[in-house]
């Protein structure tokens, strides 16, 4: 399966910025509040995140079946169903569906799966422009940076940051208000959706009983660019599938309360095949695997994929908050990235995320479908242990300063010995990033000496 995460570079620069602190706090802090206020919608909150939490986990324990009935309904609306195993057999299906014709353009949404399957630096590698949808997607493409938050994609980004790129770029005002500017980036959206003739987007969920594809926004330009497009591609993971769409009463709500503090989100809309007068003349969805089955087939870990991408998680995430979302290095970020992750891209060369957690516990607490991430970073934890994956020179060196620890006479020695030791083994192989402290002139041995 690949990998490559090319837009994902591992960036842990910002975790050292007290600027980048202060603006995602206060990002965070401002969604924080209005979430607050939306539980106010709730006469129980709880007793309705317990019954998405059956919900989901009914959807997860009949996957096959369910999936199976939204082919049958989705073709019989004259759409096309095809099924990935991985990144690039998603990429083969698009490019093959893509080719066929004389094509100008591509609008996506904003989706994580679609930064799973690698979809921009797959296009751009074929020469075939792609049009953003969103604001936030458009500024992050003029600066050339993966989004920083799967729902808030700029949050590192102030107002005067933004106007700035917008400065540089198209020459909008100094001092604009975000008003302004927001409206500008519209324009400039409206402009470039008129001449894709594609359109690839995510789906909020599948659904079984209808054979339908829901897909939520707040600005209306996922609809208005499926409106413009030839062909509607959607991809979807194979876990987004639920039985019936009066499950949506649950789901939807939910999930605009935790995504972005409101009690719905702007746009909701199903989509059920291609048009059969204005409209795109083909649909065709992407049923994504990409080591899901691995998650699947893990009794425990399999809780995560209930999750219904609101992003609740990472914005209360205190690790979150102080590294940023590109020191990840991948698509999924936050706690509910460090648990899937690793085993749908392996666990060796991921297994650095599962220490990226306090074990606070503020993301079960404020899961909307009550998976208990907090248990299943532990238990990721323990598979690293159990299968002895770790890093070998970090592991000698906690050997090496716990036998120094264990004698006297080595804890005694020079002090000059002690700081080339800290130089050469510590500050070099394991915390690059850290200032190490100075060593005081005598051990406390040598001090306490009568």
């Amino acid at each position: 399966m690949s990998n490559k995460n090319l837009r994902f570079n591992d960036d842990c620069s910002l975790a050292f910025d007290e600027e980048h602190w202060q603006k995602i706090n206060y990002n965070t802090g401002c969604y924080e509040k209005r979430f607050v206020n939306s539980q106010e919608n709730y006469r129980n909150v709880e007793l309705e995140k317990q019954r998405a939490y059956l919900l989901r986990n009914k959807s997860l324990m009949n996957i096959e079946k369910l999936l199976v009935d939204f082919e049958t309904h989705f073709k019989d609306h004259g759409g096309q169903v095809l099924w990935a195993r991985d990144v690039d057999d998603a990429q083969e299906m698009i490019w093959e569906l893509v080719n066929k014709r004389d094509i100008h353009g591509i609008t996506r949404s904003n989706s994580v799966v679609l930064d799973e399957i690698e979809l921009d630096d797959f296009l751009a590698e074929k020469n075939v422009k792609l049009y953003e949808s969103s604001v936030s997607r458009y500024i992050l493409k003029v600066i050339g940076k993966p989004p920083y938050h799967p729902v808030y994609p700029t949050m590192n980004l102030s107002a005067e940051e933004i106007n700035g790129i917008l400065n540089e770029r198209y020459k909008l005002k100094p001092y604009s208000t975000p008003k302004q500017m927001v409206n500008f980036i519209r324009h400039q959206v409206n402009q470039q959706l008129s001449k894709a003739q594609v359109c690839i987007t995510g789906a909020n969920f599948l659904l079984s009983d209808v054979g339908g594809v829901v897909m939520t926004e707040n600005e209306g330009n996922i609809l208005k660019s499926c409106a413009a497009a030839k062909i509607h591609i959607v991809v979807a993971g194979i876990e987004k599938v639920v039985p019936s769409i009066e499950d949506l009463s649950i789901l939807l709500p939910l999930s605009s309360a935790h995504a972005i503090g409101h009690g719905m989100t702007s746009i909701n809309s199903i989509t059920t095949g291609p048009s059969n007068g204005k409209g795109p003349e083909q649909m065709v969805v992407i049923l994504l695997n990409n080591g899901r089955s691995e998650l699947l087939g893990n009794e425990i870990i399999r809780q995560s994929l209930s999750c219904i991408h609101c992003g609740a998680c990472i914005s209360v995430c205190p690790i979150y908050k102080n590294i940023g979302g590109y020191a990840y290095g991948t698509p999924y970020i936050g706690p509910i990235g460090t648990v899937m992750t690793p085993l749908m891209y392996g666990l060796e060369k991921n297994q650095h995320l599962t220490s990226l957690c306090s074990l606070c516990g503020r993301c079960t607490e404020v899961c909307p479908v009550k998976i208990p991430i907090d248990d299943l970073i532990i238990e990721n934890r323990r598979l690293v242990a159990s299968e002895r994956i770790g890093n070998a020179k970090f592991e000698a060196l906690v050997k090496t300063m716990i036998g120094h620890c264990k004698s006297r006479k080595k804890m005694d020695c020079a002090q000059w010995l002690k700081k080339m030791e800290i130089k050469q083994l510590v500050s070099k192989s394991a915390f690059t990033k850290r200032t190490m402290p100075e060593l005081a002139p005598k051990s406390f041995n040598q001090q306490t000496e009568k």
